[in-house]
Parts: structure tokens; sequence; C-alpha cells
């Protein structure tokens, strides 16, 4: 924790602040406050200076502040007492003059409530700050996502001869994730997508009760949290015998999504991997299906930074964990997508989700 709080020490020296708050209200999922004190509850606010570590909660996690959050002094609110009263004094005990907060994660409404409560203090927007400190992943990290993405990927193997004509998407989700829960997952990181045949178009759909029909492709999109980090993959599978065009557009992503995953290293600026991607598929006659990133961040978030666009500049660096998954999304035909998860070494990377032939799967063939 320790390297993390130096990392909010150095953003309030660049920005002559005294504090940054953090805010995380019931059922946001905002893990600023996790990821900086190490405390998990529902419900905190959090203000860091560069001498004084607080945490504010309420009644119902007593011990668990204080036991999860080494080094912070640990505020419980009276049900009497509000959090306007409590920031008030101690922005008078603190001499605070200005504090910091990252306005992509806090509240409008929030905000106004502490301007108005102290009018001299100066709130200022330090906006997207608690995703650019998680964005490289230390030691402890990595392992905590490599083991995400093992749980997943024991899972997936699992689960890959349940996938049948006649079974809905509705239920193979739900055996998805039952399957992950089983070897060691404390949830999933988002709702699993299972998509086949005409639904496989949409990137993002949700699972239904359409039943998968042989010569069909199905697109599976799974992740896990353990522990507070998650995992993301996807792999496109085949029900039965396809047809060749299905076929040449399964090769096309997977040798896109191949070369993408190649070209990830340290100084590689990211829109190099999305038009490395992009370049394969257009040789194909397929750049025009490939309708999103070609990835983003992974961490306590399912979507960190950096994102993976033909907009973005940034180069990655060692200990960032990107995904590279590149689609081909054809209304009334279907969608293929192929997604691996990898930590960004000096000389390449680390494919947590290798595990995973990208190879067809051909499920049900009889």
């Amino acid at each position: 924790m320790q390297s993390r709080i130096q990392k909010v020490k150095k953003i309030l020296k660049a920005e002559k602040a005294g504090a940054v708050l953090v805010m995380n209200s019931e059922g946001s999922g905002q893990p600023g406050t996790e990821y900086l004190s190490g405390f998990s509850g529902s419900s905190s606010v959090m203000l860091v200076s560069d001498k004084k570590r607080i945490l504010i909660s309420d009644g119902r996690y007593t011990e668990q502040a204080q036991k999860e959050a080494k080094g912070f002094g640990v505020i419980i609110l009276k049900a009497n007492q509000s959090l306007s009263e409590i920031l008030k004094q101690l922005a008078t005990k603190f001499r605070l003059k200005k504090i910091l907060i990252d306005g992509s994660a806090t509240s409008y409404s929030a905000v106004e409530k502490i301007r108005k409560a102290l009018p001299s203090l100066v709130v200022e927007n330090a906006d997207g700050f608690l995703k650019e400190i998680r964005r490289v992943k230390g030691a402890q990290e990595i392992a905590l996502l490599t083991k995400a993405a093992k749980i997943a990927c024991r899972a997936f193997l699992k689960f890959l001869p349940e996938v049948k004509a006649g079974a809905s998407e509705k239920f193979l989700a739900e055996r998805l994730d039952a399957i992950c829960k089983n070897e060691g997952a404390e949830k999933m990181a988002f709702e699993t997508i299972v998509a086949s045949g005409g639904r496989g178009a949409l990137p993002h759909a949700r699972p239904s009760d359409k039943k998968l029909r042989k010569g069909e492709l199905v697109v599976i999109d799974w992740g896990v949290k353990y522990k507070g980090f998650v995992s993301d993959a996807t792999r496109t599978v085949a029900v039965g015998k396809i047809s060749p065009r299905l076929q040449k557009i399964y090769e096309a992503v997977r040798k896109a999504q191949e070369a993408g995953c190649k070209k990830a290293r340290a100084g590689v600026p990211a829109r190099a991997l999305d038009s490395t991607c992009r370049k394969i598929l257009r040789k194909h006659s397929l750049e025009k299906y490939f309708t999103h990133a070609t990835g983003h961040g992974i961490g306590m978030e399912i979507h960190e930074l950096p994102v993976i666009s033909a907009k973005n500049e940034h180069q990655l660096e060692v200990g960032e964990v990107i995904t590279c998954e590149p689609g081909v999304y054809i209304k009334g035909l279907g969608g293929v997508r192929i997604e691996d998860s990898l930590v960004i070494t000096k000389n390449g990377n680390i494919n947590l989700t290798g595990g995973i032939s990208k190879k067809l799967f051909i499920v049900d063939p009889a």
C-alpha cells in the first residue's frame, strides 16, 4: 500500500493540494478506497494528505475497517453525525485549503455538499487520477490477475463439453458462471456473454432464451473476480460444421488477434496494436465490421487504462495489463471475437489467458 500512497503524494505535490478525497458511495463499485487502503467495505470516504491518512465509514464496518485499513486513522460515523461535519473538522485540523477529487468517480451532488459545508475550501477536479494510479500494476497485483485468469481458463475448459445444439444462451451462461465459482472465483467480473448465430453480431449481447443450432458460431466472453482483481477472455466456438465463409472470418480474426498479441510490448504505442489488427482484417475485406477498440486495461475493474484504440498515442509500459480483442460483426450472419489478457514486459508480454487454444473449437460435431 505504501507504494500506492506514494503515487497519491506525487499528485498532491504536482497539483499543490493539501489532500486527496476519495468517495466510495454505497453500491458504486468504485475501487479507489480498497486500492489505497485495503478496506473492502461498500461505503467509505478516504482523505489522504502528505502526512495523514483517514478512512471514514459507518457502524457496519467498525472492526473490518480497523483490520483492513492498516496505517489509517479510522473514523466511524455516529448516527447523529454527517459526513460534512467530519470533513469540516478534518479540514480545520489539517489546515486544508485545497483538496483534489476525481470527477470521473465522484458525484456532482457530493462535491456540491462539500463546497456548501466548507465554502473556504477549494475542491479541484483531478479527473481520472484514480484509474491513472492503477494503470501500472505491481507484482502482487499481477499475481492476483494471473490467479483470476487461471480460474477462468480452467472453468472454460470444463464448461466446453456442455456447449451443444439445443442449449440456450442463458443456460450456458449460468453454467459457465457456476463452474467459475466452483473453481474459486468470488464472483463474475461482468455479465457473461453467450451470443450465438446472428446474435453474435452484437458485441455486448446479453444471453437470451435462443437455443444454439448446428452450423452456428457462438461468442463466449467471460471473466471472474478473485481477491478484488479480474480476468477477461473471449473465445468463439463452432457448433458442428460451419460454412466456408464463417471459417474464413474466424481465421482472419484469429490471425489479426495473434498479430496484435505479438506486437504488444513496452514502448509500442497503443494505436499500433489497433492498427496491426485492423491491417490484417483489411486484407480480408473485414475491417469495416470491426466496430470497437482493440482492447483496454484490466485490474480491479474490467475497463481500466490504457485504452487500446486508434486514437491513443500512449506508449505501453512494463506492468500494464491489457486485452487484445479484435472482432468481426456482420448483421444477420454472426460474429467472431477472440480476446486475451496480456501483461506488458520489456521485450514482449505474458499471455494470462493463453492456456486456452485459439484454434477453432468445434463442439457437438456429430
